[in-house]
């Protein structure tokens, strides 16, 4: 309704608006038409400028379209001068989805998951001081000196979401501990008549490999490395790792307790099937929690979730920083890091909408915390005594892998987890290591 009222106010007083940092945006007059002799007789009298921010988001099964207009309502109404138009990320890689805009000269003003463009100079603005003093200190990261993104939340990853009723009906009394228990698990639900795993693939490639990475690899990586990426990075130490081959190798030893149709699901069927009782277990990440405990479908109590063993007995857990980055082609800097300020601890209701929404937690030095359903308290009940580790993928800054290199190795493990040889596949890792190193 503002915008109708300016643009009436714009062809009144023969002034026009002026877009901020969209600069692909067009200025109307009430007719529909452009009209160049009006913009330049806009005077000093007229409305105020109004700064058009794009913002890239991505939509899942938490966060969906209504979370997004939300947050964007709820801006707008509290900064009535800036404008917020959603783009919407697609495909199977979202640093793709980024990196085909940059080179379109179609970049988003503001992005949520920049990471992987982040080491690249240029690419993002810096964050202004006064406004990183709002996160942790350990939130905070830098690329070659720079200070480019901002810091959103944490989320806790994987962990083995499981049925009761089908544990019950195979005579499973105890959670399993170690890795020999939970094979053991796996068999009696098998002999049982249960699938006992759920798998993803389809064009969620990132899922494949998702929760069995997370919840067991990093795991046992940091515990036999405790400085895994600067090793890596240095030459140190190869990604044909004794310790990185034998974990994927028992990785494919599960394979025949997964679900056949695993790899033509996407994460949201494999979600659905897993709920509706396809297969006893899902490793999945912290936001699967709320997904059942917000359920109209299903009850929390028919639910349970435990930490997933390892081979080697290794107690640690991780968590995925995420961030958002301002563009540094955006022409309206200012008002897109308001943006980034007001949902990101700013407006403390619309931080903790946000958070909520996928199961996160927050990274501002005042803690902002919402109530949890039953099933996410017990996820995060059930990190007491394991260790936090940082998760190899996803470290940010310095000791972050080049550009590039995580899309590659999820492709990767999508053909181990088809039956690919492990070591010729890790292999192609130090290869493409070495090549996307030398482009940088």
């Amino acid at each position: 309704m503002k915008k109708l009222l300016s643009l009436f106010l714009c062809a009144a007083m023969a002034a026009s608006l002026v877009a901020g940092c969209s600069s692909d945006q067009t200025t109307e007059s009430s007719s529909g038409t452009a009209d160049n002799s009006q913009q330049e007789a806009a005077s000093s009298e007229g409305p105020e400028e109004e700064a058009a921010i794009t913002w890239a988001v991505f939509e899942t099964d938490n966060y969906t379209a209504e979370v997004w207009q939300h947050i964007i309502d709820t801006f707008e109404a509290d900064n009535p001068g800036i404008k917020i138009e959603k783009v919407l990320m697609t495909g199977d890689s979202r640093p793709q989805f980024l990196k085909t805009m940059l080179s379109a000269g179609n970049m988003p003003d503001v992005n949520i998951d920049p990471v992987d463009l982040a080491s690249t100079d240029g690419v993002y603005a810096e964050v202004p001081d006064e406004l990183l003093a709002n996160y942790e200190e350990s939130a905070v990261v830098s690329f070659n000196g720079k200070k480019t993104l901002v810091p959103a939340y944490k989320a806790y990853r994987t962990q083995v979401f499981y049925h009761k009723s089908q544990f019950e009906e195979a005579g499973i009394t105890k959670i399993p501990e170690t890795w020999d228990e939970f094979i053991a698990v796996c068999d009696q639900l098998q002999e049982k008549g249960y699938t006992p795993l759920m798998g993803v693939g389809a064009s969620d490639i990132w899922a494949t490999a998702f929760g069995y990475w997370t919840g067991v690899v990093n795991s046992e990586l940091y515990s036999a490395y405790p400085n895994f990426n600067r090793d890596i990075l240095d030459g140190k130490l190869s990604w044909t790792n004794e310790v990185l081959s034998e974990t994927l190798k028992d990785w494919q030893s599960l394979t025949k307790y997964y679900h056949k149709g695993s790899m033509s699901f996407s994460n949201t069927q494999a979600t659905s099937e897993f709920m509706s009782g396809s297969a006893a277990m899902f490793m999945d990440g912290a936001w699967s929690a709320p997904t059942i405990d917000n359920s109209t479908e299903y009850s929390a109590d028919e639910f349970g979730v435990f930490m997933m063993p390892t081979p080697s007995g290794a107690k640690t857990y991780c968590t995925m920083p995420q961030y958002w980055g301002v563009a540094e082609a955006c022409e309206n800097k200012e008002a897109a890091f308001q943006f980034c300020e007001y949902v990101l601890g700013g407006n403390e209701d619309i931080y903790r909408y946000y958070l909520q929404a996928d199961g996160t937690f927050s990274v501002t030095k005042t803690p902002v915390t919402y109530d949890m359903g039953p099933l996410q308290t017990e996820f995060i009940n059930n990190l007491e005594g394991y260790e936090l580790v940082p998760e190899a993928m996803k470290v940010v800054g310095d000791d972050a892998f080049p550009t590039g290199f995580e899309d590659f190795t999820l492709k990767s493990l999508q053909n181990i987890f088809t039956g690919a040889d492990v070591d010729a596949e890790l292999a192609t890792w130090d290869a493409e290591m070495e090549r996307l190193e030398a482009q940088s």
